[in-house]
This record gives structure tokens, C-alpha cells and sequence, in this order.
């Protein structure tokens, strides 16, 4: 039993962590990969973060038997700055569904050669339809999906890296992103912004993770997102002509051939679509939650909201967006430390 419980808290830890951004390798490239081998160390850095803060989580959580994110962050930062962090998770998950809205008309756009929107709009009317089953089934495709992205991303990532030609990329420049000029302090950033989604998810288990073995499954879980970011870092920095693509390990992939670039494609973008209606099912349950509407105009107001907006460039909301959520966060990551210590 012990057992169970270290896995299923790692594996949720990965989850939680590891979306579409991760595994497209639009995060890494930004976070890490733009510093070259430094990014390399960046990784490990952010790994061992996540292992140490996610046993800091789960203690803390154990300590206060909290069953929901807003108790979790009534304790962590007082009443009243515990309430506000509800505006800005709710602004994560409204970002983060744009995000994948947006990657996935990046796939179609770049692997498939069509619009953008035909994608976009695609994506659209699937979430709408599960979001019309109020998210029923949403559990068992993550739970069926996320070791198959998994075995993908380290699949073609190690292959990527054994099997790439000498030569390949010389020359090219690797741009970093302005507002991250620090490969430290880039780990550091990489690590509040995941951190903020990864306690909502571990506070809304409740009594499940509040069990002998949950720590050190968090622990093991940080450990886990340290491989799998090496493999996705390692596969970008061997093929340096594909860093700046929109989507660059669908480009790794497709060094490895049609079939394996094809079904990384499928997987991405299943694992695109099921991290948007996550989001967005949590943001229409907060919506009927204020008893202003109801279920259907809820969903329907979120989709006209958010469709516009998914033109951005995929590539410009983990560059910039990310980062700036990343530094609002910062005051997670002391303050977890700092209430673990004196309580």
C-alpha cells in the first residue's frame, strides 16, 4: 500500500508539471536550452527544487488537513492574501487553456501545413463537447494517456540523442528570452511558476496525499521531471536547428522519421486537448460557484473568451507569459519554507 501511494503521488507530481508545454519542449527550450550545457544544470537545480518544495507541500498539508486549494492558501499566506490567490489561479488556468488552444493550431500549422485556426477551432469544438459531459472520462484518458506521452518524450528524446548525425546545427545562434538572462535564476523561475499549478492539484487531493509514503513519493516525483526535462534539454541541444520552432520535439522527432514525428504529433496534441478541458472544466466550476451562471452559459462564455485569444503565438505565452506568472510566484516558494520551519 506504502508502495501505491509513492507512485501515485510522484505520478501526479509529473502530471501536474509535465503538460503540453513541457512536452513539446517549447518550456524546456525556453527555461533551460537557450543557455546551452548551463541549461543542463539549470534542470538539475530546478529537480532537486521540486523534490525538496513538494516534501515541504505535502508535510505542510499533513500538518494542517486541508482538503482544498483556497484552505491550503488561507494557511500558507492568512485570509487575506489567501483569497486573492484565487484571482491568480484562475488567471493561470485561463492562460494555460489558451496555451494549449494555441499549440495546437502551432501543430497543425507546422506539421500538418494548415491554418493555424483550423486547428484552434478543432480543438474548440472538442472541448466543448466535454465540457457538455461536465468532464466525465477526463480521469481515465489522463490516466491512459500520460505514460504514453511519457514513453514518447524519452523514447524519441533518447533516440534523438544516440542516434543524431555529427554536425547537425553548427553555427546557429540560441536566442534567450529577455526576461530571463540567468540560467539560475531561470531554474528558480521555471520551478515557482509549476509550483503555484502543482499545489493546487496536491491540496485538492486532500486525505489522498495525506498518507505515509506521499512525501517521498514527492520527492521521487521531482527526481522524475529531472530525467524527463535532460532527455527533452539533451534531444534540443544535439539538434540546435530545430530551438525556435513553435513546437521543436515534434522537429526531433521528425529527424527519427514521418511515423515517429506523426504519432508524437497524436500524442501531443491528446495531451494539448486534455490539459485544456482540465482547465477549462475547473474554470467553469468556479463560475457556477459564484451562482452568477449557469453551467452551459458558464462554458459557453469561457469558449468566446479564450478562442480569440489562442492566435497568439504559442511560443510568445511560454516566453512571455510564463515567466511573468513565474515571478508572481515567487513568494510562493519562501513562504512554503518559512511556514515549514515555524509551524
Amino acid at each position: 500500500m506504502r508502495f501505491k501511494v509513492v507512485f501515485q503521488v510522484a505520478a501526479t507530481y509529473v502530471g501536474a508539471v509535465m503538460g503540453a508545454g513541457f512536452a513539446s519542449g517549447q518550456e524546456i527550450q525556453q527555461f533551460f536550452a537557450s543557455f546551452g550545457k548551463l541549461g543542463l544544470t539549470g534542470i538539475v537545480v530546478s529537480a532537486s527544487l521540486f523534490s525538496f518544495l513538494g516534501w515541504i507541500m505535502l508535510d505542510l498539508q499533513n500538518r494542517w488537513k486541508v482538503s482544498s486549494y483556497p484552505d491550503f492558501f488561507r494557511f500558507l499566506l492568512g485570509s487575506k492574501w489567501g483569497a486573492r490567490t484565487d484571482s491568480l489561479i484562475s488567471a493561470l488556468l485561463f492562460i494555460g487553456m489558451i496555451a494549449m488552444l494555441s499549440g495546437s493550431g502551432a501543430l497543425f500549422s507546422e506539421y500538418f501545413g494548415l491554418s493555424k485556426w483550423l486547428g484552434i477551432v478543432l480543438t474548440g469544438l472538442v472541448i466543448a463537447v466535454a465540457l457538455w459531459f461536465k468532464g466525465e472520462g477526463v480521469l481515465w484518458i489522463n490516466t491512459v494517456l500520460i505514460p504514453l506521452k511519457f514513453a514518447f518524450c524519452l523514447g524519441i528524446g533518447f533516440l534523438a540523442i544516440f542516434l543524431g548525425s555529427s554536425g547537425d546545427g553548427e553555427g546557429v545562434i540560441i536566442l534567450q528570452n529577455p526576461l530571463i538572462k540567468n540560467w539560475l535564476f531561470s531554474a528558480v523561475l521555471y520551478v515557482s511558476f509549476n509550483l503555484t499549478l502543482a499545489m493546487v492539484v496536491f491540496a485538492s487531493l486532500g486525505k489522498e496525499v495525506q498518507r505515509p509514503g506521499a512525501r517521498l513519493g514527492a520527492i521521487l516525483g521531482g527526481v522524475a521531471l529531472g530525467v524527463f526535462a535532460l532527455v527533452i534539454g539533451g534531444a534540443l541541444l544535439r539538434f540546435p536547428e530545430v530551438i525556435g520552432m513553435e513546437i521543436p520535439m515534434v522537429a526531433v522527432a521528425g529527424k527519427l522519421g514521418d511515423w515517429p514525428a506523426f504519432l508524437y504529433v497524436m500524442v501531443l496534441w491528446l495531451a494539448m486537448l486534455t490539459a485544456a478541458i482540465g482547465d477549462g472544466f475547473s474554470l467553469v466550476s468556479r463560475l457556477v460557484d459564484t451562482k452568477r451562471l449557469q453551467y452551459g452559459s458558464a462554458s459557453l462564455l469561457l469558449l468566446g473568451l479564450v478562442m480569440p485569444l489562442a492566435g497568439i503565438r504559442f511560443s510568445n505565452i511560454v516566453k512571455i507569459i510564463y515567466p511573468i506568472f513565474g515571478y508572481l510566484g515567487l513568494i510562493f516558494l519562501p513562504t512554503l519554507i518559512y511556514r515549514w520551519k515555524k509551524d
